[in-house]
């Protein structure tokens, strides 16, 4: 959670916007961490720069006349676009709740509108550095995050949980020139920390903490699909290893190489105590011993879902430590 989330509040809904042009060369910026202000316009917000430098946006979602950001019912938030080789002030615009921009070496920026209200809804723009809007998508899910790339060819964004509707859970990839989206999916990456993109082959790249970045294509199918499922094995954290580990060997369609390397991650994260998490350390014990039955090793098997049993009695595998008991005592007698 940011300082604006902490001071202002959460997510909310999302309406108007307007701008205008900006002034004159030689308006003051003064930076303070992730802050910057102009006191000649009174604006003071979070910012980023473009990629090159020479573009900065800033985005501030608090009403200057009332003094009141975040879940609000009125006060228009504002972002400003500035060339910081010019030093210039290019443009000036409002917003319901403008948040999380972004700006490419082009001078086009991306924002995000959070709205007012306490629906959950939000808007996601893209504008030229003139003013003109390029893309405009509206949610009735909040907007997570998003992004545009280097050179303002393409943008996506991803949405949060929704209470009803086809909008949570959706990331969205536009080719900025079309001014509309090319793919709106649930991805099976889940949701992305950031972005990377491939603008020469209109590819999107989400980038997974612990894991990996993996590239959409155009048409919102993911490219090495098997490449991510590897990742999540082999990620250095357990939680990622073992929810991955988990869908392979309650999948009937899982090969045999897989399961081993399902084997392999819960070994690994039992060997690592787990963060002495008895939760995550029961379903490693789980998948280890789902794993080592679908091989053929009931030995190992009962050893490791006996162990989980006893961590967790409902963890849902007494049945298949029952079974594999009386294989046992059927091969022994």
């Amino acid at each position: 959670m940011g300082l604006l989330d902490l001071i202002f509040g959460s997510k909310k809904k999302g309406k108007e916007k307007s701008h205008s042009r900006g002034s004159e060369a030689g308006t003051g910026l003064t930076f303070l961490d992730n802050f910057v202000r102009i006191p000649s316009i009174g604006f003071f917000g979070q910012f980023k720069r473009s990629p090159s430098g020479e573009w900065l946006i800033g985005w501030s979602d608090s009403d200057p006349k009332g003094g009141v950001g975040g879940n609000r019912e009125s006060g228009h938030g504002s972002y400003i676009l500035y060339n910081t080789v010019e030093n210039k002030l290019v443009l000036q615009g409002k917003l319901e709740r403008p948040n999380s921009a972004d700006v490419a070496n082009n001078g086009s920026f991306s924002v995000e509108d959070w709205h007012f209200g306490s629906e959950l809804s939000g808007t996601f723009y893209v504008f030229s550095c003139f003013g003109d809007e390029l893309v405009k998508k509206k949610f009735s899910a909040n907007i997570l995050n998003s992004a545009i790339s280097d050179n303002g060819l393409l943008a996506v964004c991803q949405t949060a949980n929704a209470h009803s509707g086809n909008d949570g859970n959706l990331l969205v990839g536009f080719r900025i020139k079309e001014g509309d989206a090319v793919f709106s999916i649930n991805p099976s990456t889940g949701w992305a920390e950031s972005y990377e993109f491939d603008e020469e082959n209109s590819r999107f790249g989400v980038v997974l903490k612990g894991v990996g970045t993996f590239f959409y294509g155009s048409d919102g199918v993911l490219l090495e699909p098997q490449k991510f499922d590897l990742a999540r094995l082999r990620s250095k954290r357990y939680e990622i290893s073992l929810i991955a580990s988990q869908e392979i060997v309650k999948s009937d369609q899982s090969s045999p190489e897989q399961v081993e390397e399902a084997l392999k991650a819960s070994s690994k994260a039992i060997q690592s105590g787990v963060g002495g998490d008895d939760y995550w350390k029961a379903i490693a014990l789980k998948v280890n011993g789902l794993a080592n039955e679908r091989l053929g090793r009931d030995e190992d098997a009962l050893a490791a879902l006996d162990s989980a049993l006893k961590i967790n009695p409902k963890i849902g595998v007494k049945r298949n430590a029952n079974a594999i008991r009386k294989r046992l005592n059927n091969k022994s007698s």
